[in-house]
C-alpha cells in the first residue's frame, strides 16, 4: 500500500471536541454530497477535513471460463494521478470557501489499512456514503460502509445516496440540497 498527500495536523486543545473530519470518498456522484456535509460541519466546528480516497486494485482479466480466479493488480499510475488531481480540486474548492482541507490517497488499501489510516489521522468523525445495494449484492461483495461502521473507533456519519427531496404539508422541502459548496 502506498499513501500520498499533504501532511495533516490534529488539534490539541482539549476544549475543541472535533477537529478532524475524515471524508471517505470514492469519486462517485455521492462524493459531492459527502464533501458538502463535511464542509458545513467543518465550518461550524472550525475543523479540518481530510479527504480520504482509496484507489482500488484493478482486476486482471483471465479467460479461464466460469471458474476463473480473481486476480488483482496495482492500479495504473495514470489513473492514480488523475484521481489525485480530482481530489486536489475538491480540496481547493473547500479551501476557497474557508475550510481547512487536505488530501490523502491510498493505493490498493484493504479495510484494515483504511481503518489504520483513520486512526493515524486521529479522526474525530468519519463521513462516508452508502449506496443501497440488495442483500444479495452485500452477501457477495460486502459493504465498505457496514465494515467501517462496525470497526471504526470514532463516530461515523453515513450519507445516503438516494435522499430525494420531499415536500411537506407546509410546502417546504426536506432532504433538499442547500446552496453551493
Amino acid at each position: 500500500m502506498f499513501a500520498r498527500g499533504v501532511p495533516y495536523y490534529h488539534g490539541t486543545t482539549p476544549a475543541a471536541a472535533m477537529k478532524t473530519i475524515v471524508a471517505l470518498v470514492d469519486l462517485s456522484d455521492l462524493a459531492f454530497k459527502i464533501l458538502k456535509l463535511a464542509h458545513q460541519l467543518a465550518a461550524a466546528l472550525k475543523a479540518q477535513v481530510v479527504i480520504l480516497h482509496v484507489v482500488p486494485l484493478e482486476p486482471v482479466v483471465v479467460d479461464m471460463g466460469v471458474m476463473a480466479p480473481k486476480v488483482m493488480q496495482e492500479p495504473e499510475e495514470e489513473r492514480v494521478q488523475m484521481q489525485y488531481e480530482q481530489l486536489l480540486e475538491m480540496r481547493d474548492s473547500m479551501m476557497k470557501f474557508g475550510v481547512d482541507a487536505v488530501v490523502r490517497q491510498l493505493e490498493g488499501a484493504d479495510l484494515e489499512a483504511v481503518l489504520a489510516e483513520i486512526k493515524t489521522l486521529h479522526a474525530d468523525m468519519v463521513m462516508l456514503g452508502s449506496n443501497h445495494h440488495s442483500a444479495f449484492y452485500r452477501l457477495l461483495v460486502g459493504s465498505v460502509s457496514d465494515d467501517i461502521l462496525k470497526h471504526a473507533e470514532c463516530p461515523v456519519l453515513v450519507v445516503p445516496a438516494d435522499a430525494v427531496p420531499q415536500k411537506t404539508s407546509t410546502g417546504a422541502f426536506i432532504n433538499a440540497p442547500a446552496g453551493p459548496l
